[in-house]
């Protein structure tokens, strides 16, 4: 069986690194013509870390990045509304979140693989799929494959080659990420950091001895645009009311840096897959980063469609297997991630979750953490 995956993101190097450890034929094609230093940073929870233990990356990832030992939701002061034990946060086999620098990551993926298999460079127009044959053009190239992996994001050219009217629904939210130059007080330094203020968010946590992975977010108007010279005193004046180390890591950040973005996720799509062509992660169901699950979704989505097509050689049945597998959790995720980014910035509804959070004993937190880490081995 020859598979094809388009997009070089996270979603699809682990879908590659699956399907080669279970002796798939592969190729992926991404349209970068190089694999450079985007993004900012990324918290990868213990779902997405047995999926990368699985196959051999789990160590190197997290000598890579930050272990934390906590996530705290806190007043705009940084103190926490409830602190919270370390086992909340990791699963039954004390495995932590790692934080990381998403470009880290991204080349962790892409050295284990055999270079050959990885195209740079190459932008996908369009299919053919007749006479049950499934042809592609990537770039001026034509190509015939048996499979063709969608990994291509939440603006997923290869979900509008197969399914019309596919729409995104924004947050009414954007969120500034950035990485800064500085160490963070020792208290912080294996913490990972979500601070409230009014209808405003600041979160941030260490990802290597001297950078810090930041994120702002605010309520805004769609498609909002900064300008390089004064972003930096514009958020400044926004988290003015905040702890002065917010303010500390906005001013070590280099202003060409600071990466915009509207916070939107992709409306339920009814199927993820047509005739030989399937979506996985933000090109399926792309999610708000309330929950910090979006690529970890994606990761997950690559182990278990690797092992499903290698228990079933009957490729439409495989991929409504894989549908089956995965669209609860994943609409858990959706769902949720969205619901708690409206609560966080309304006043009522930061009531709401700091009642919650408060009230909410331990065990029960547990509980829900054990539900989202929980990776099938039987398929």
């Amino acid at each position: 069986m020859k598979i094809t995956i388009i997009g070089g993101g996270i979603a699809g190097l682990t879908t590659a690194l699956a399907l080669n450890k279970l002796g798939f034929q592969f190729e992926v094609y991404e349209r970068a013509k190089q694999l450079n230093e985007v993004g900012a940073g990324i918290w990868m929870q213990p779902n997405a870390l047995k999926v990368l233990d699985w196959l051999g990356l789990g160590t190197l990832v997290r000598e890579s990045g930050t272990l934390l030992d906590q996530v705290d939701i806190t007043n705009s002061q940084l103190v926490p509304f409830k602190k919270t034990g370390q086992q909340v946060v990791q699963d039954e086999k004390g495995n932590k979140i790692v934080a990381i620098h998403r470009s880290t990551l991204q080349m962790i993926l892409f050295e284990a693989l055999p270079k050959d298999k990885v195209k740079l460079g190459y932008e996908f127009n369009s299919i053919d799929y007749s006479n049950n044959q499934l042809k592609i053009y990537i770039g001026d190239k034509e190509t015939v494959t048996d499979l063709l992996i969608g990994a291509d994001g939440i603006n997923s050219k290869v979900r509008d080659s197969i399914f019309s009217n596919t729409s995104k629904r924004f947050s009414g939210q954007t969120c500034w990420r950035g990485i800064s130059e500085i160490g963070l007080p020792k208290e912080f330094q294996n913490s990972g950091i979500e601070s409230w203020g009014r209808k405003i968010r600041f979160g941030f946590s260490q990802i290597s001895e001297n950078q810090v992975y930041w994120f702002a977010v605010v309520k805004a108007k769609q498609n909002g645009t900064d300008n390089i010279d004064s972003i930096k005193s514009e958020l400044r004046q926004l988290y003015s009311s905040f702890h002065p180390l917010v303010l500390k890591i906005i001013d070590q950040t280099k202003a060409e840096k600071i990466i915009r973005n509207d916070i939107s996720d992709l409306k339920r799509l009814d199927k993820w897959h047509k005739d030989k062509v399937v979506l996985v992660g933000d090109a399926a169901h792309a999610t708000t980063p309330n929950m910090g699950q979006g690529a970890g979704q994606g990761i997950e989505d690559a182990y278990y469609l690797a092992n499903i097509l290698a228990g079933n050689n009957q490729i439409e049945q495989t991929l409504d297997l894989f549908e089956s597998a995965r669209r609860e959790k994943v609409d858990y995720v959706v769902n949720n991630s969205w619901r708690l980014g409206q609560l966080a910035h309304s006043d009522f509804g930061q009531f709401i979750m700091k009642s919650i959070m408060k009230l909410t004993p331990e065990k029960v937190m547990k509980q829900q953490m054990k539900k989202l880490y929980l990776i099938h081995d039987t398929f």
